[in-house]
């Protein structure tokens, strides 16, 4: 999903993975092989990975590039000292110090937001989150944009009103890079890994694990951090242990309700 060059505009979630722009530059990392997996799921994957990264519309302001003599910084789990919201709204932690560390943790759990089950399965949810994420140029298009491929996307997986409470969607940060930052625009990319399926026997695709990468623009409106646009590209990918197997169905659908996953970073 790498490009050579910036993409802008409103972006086609629903085409194949192998056919979406990428994050703005040219990225090291390979993209994933799908060897033999059968193409329903990978399909649905690529629909689910397309939707993480959608772009978030167009605005004038972008963030500055890094200075010649800069070395972009990496963080850890997304937050650092002073990088505590100050408050939630949508059941989005909000009010980010304006900081580089308030930009990292803002870019974190906003990307977790959108990960979330409930925001595949309840438009309203899901529009209450962009409201309180996005800029005021971007949140339309992206609201737009995240129906139209949660619709597919739901198709794709075969999700019914009688599986959606066993599906399976959540992400969590590995790692973030400033690849650059001023008081008014940040970029951040967030190196997450994600699991996405329905755990049952007749489920078009089984729950699934994959790595990406995002770039995400923030700029600073309102007195917070709100994304302007959001790239991603796949990997870095670790090898799967040889002597690791998959868990059945009914072992992925116990432990999606037995483990509460960790909402937010910070």
């Amino acid at each position: 999903m790498a490009g050579n060059q910036k993409q802008t505009g409103t972006r086609n979630l629903t085409a194949k993975a192998s056919e979406t722009p990428g994050a703005g530059e040219a990225s090291p990392w390979r993209r994933l092989k799908v060897g033999s997996i059968i193409f329903g799921a990978v399909l649905a994957l690529g629909i689910a990975l397309t939707l993480f990264g959608g772009s978030g519309g167009t605005d004038d302001k972008a963030a500055p590039e890094t200075p010649a003599d800069s070395t972009p910084t990496s963080q850890a789990g997304g937050s650092g000292p002073g990088a505590k919201a100050k408050t939630v709204k949508a059941g989005v932690p909000v009010g980010y110090p304006r900081t580089k560390d308030g930009a990292v943790a803002a870019a974190v759990n906003y990307q977790v937001a959108r990960s979330a089950p409930g925001y595949f399965t309840d438009q309203a949810l899901r529009h209450q989150v962009l409201k309180t994420i996005m800029t005021s140029s971007a949140v339309a298009t992206q609201q737009a944009q995240d129906d139209q491929s949660v619709k597919g996307l739901m198709a794709a997986l075969g999700v019914t009103e009688q599986s959606a409470p066993d599906m399976v969607m959540r992400a969590a940060s590995l790692g973030t890079s400033v690849r650059s930052y001023s008081d008014d625009a940040a970029t951040v990319r967030v190196w997450m890994s994600e699991v996405v399926g329905v755990p049952t026997d007749k489920s078009k695709m089984p729950v699934s694990g994959t790595y990406s990468t995002y770039t995400l623009i923030l700029q600073w409106e309102d007195g917070d951090w709100k994304v302007a646009t959001i790239d991603q590209a796949e990997g870095p990918t670790p090898l799967v242990s040889p002597d690791q197997s998959a868990s059945s169905t009914d072992e992925m659908r116990l432990a999606n309700k037995e483990f509460e996953a960790p909402r937010y970073a910070g």
